[in-house]
């Protein structure tokens, strides 16, 4: 059962780097937005050593923030926070359109599938059932109980076909996985990041498109998208999620940390 819940977030993520930098500019793409589900009553951004920055959007409605910081610094703090009501609805409704309609029904770099996902797919006999919410709901079980939740078997650049054939992995693998298996059925499909109650780092998920609605799926936790989760972005793949991307002058090592905290206002 869903039912309505005001959620605080807060979002810190840091980046340390060997020595000094300077001229950087970036983007940061933690911003997240009211929909059919979620409104978002409350949001504030913090960068530290940048007093101005710009807001806008990219083109799958993610908000961003970007800005420049001249001065040389060796480290980039963001802290994102605010509150969210949730449990709105069970869906997002689809707008209309076409570009990327068929953007989210082709395959990615990330989520192509070769040999492991082909069989993988065949096995699943998604054929004996009747729509998409069906299909993607038997698709989320299946990734559940069939492959294993282990922090550290990956990195980021890992793809659906390579996680799949190690047989474990973090929730962007499962849902790199999921939106592969998607797509190969013809359901047009996004990766979403977001956050979940608790301690710990930002989440993954996918969405399907059935009927003409964004449905949510987490096959990590083997559950529907409800009153707590927050969406913070979408995109083909986890590379159009990207929380931050920029350029500066300097040769230098770097070190990237990231916390999210969610808990229930009651």
């Amino acid at each position: 059962m869903i039912v309505i819940k005001n959620l605080k977030f807060n979002y810190k993520l840091q980046a340390q780097y060997s020595a000094p930098i300077e001229h950087h500019n970036f983007s940061v793409m933690f911003l997240p937005a009211s929909n059919n589900r979620q409104e978002i009553t409350s949001l504030n951004i913090d960068i530290k050593g940048c007093d101005k920055y710009n807001l806008t959007t990219d083109n799958f409605g993610n908000g961003k923030c970007y800005g420049k910081i001249a001065e040389p610094h060796d480290f980039f703090d963001i802290c994102i926070c605010g509150t969210a009501k949730t449990g709105i609805d069970i869906y997002e409704e689809y707008t209309s359109d076409p570009m990327q309609y068929s953007l989210l029904k082709c395959h990615t770099k990330l989520t192509y599938p070769y040999e492991k996902l082909t069989e993988y797919h065949k096995s699943l006999e998604l054929d004996k059932l009747s729509g998409p919410y069906d299909k993607a709901l038997h698709i989320m079980h299946t990734i559940y109980y069939t492959f294993k939740y282990l922090p550290g078997a990956t990195s980021i650049h890992e793809t659906a076909e390579e996680a799949l054939a190690l047989g474990e992995g973090v929730c962007q693998d499962y849902a790199h996985i999921m939106v592969s298996l998607l797509r190969m059925e013809g359901i047009a499909a996004r990766y979403v990041v977001g956050m979940i109650p608790g301690d710990g780092a930002s989440h993954a998920w996918a969405e399907a498109l059935c009927n003409g609605y964004w449905y949510g799926f987490d096959p990590t936790n083997n559950k529907l998208v409800n009153d707590e989760y927050i969406r913070v972005s979408c995109g083909r793949d986890s590379s159009d999620c990207a929380v931050i991307r920029g350029t500066f002058r300097g040769i230098v090592a770097q070190k990237q940390s990231e916390a999210v905290t969610v808990e229930e206002i009651i």
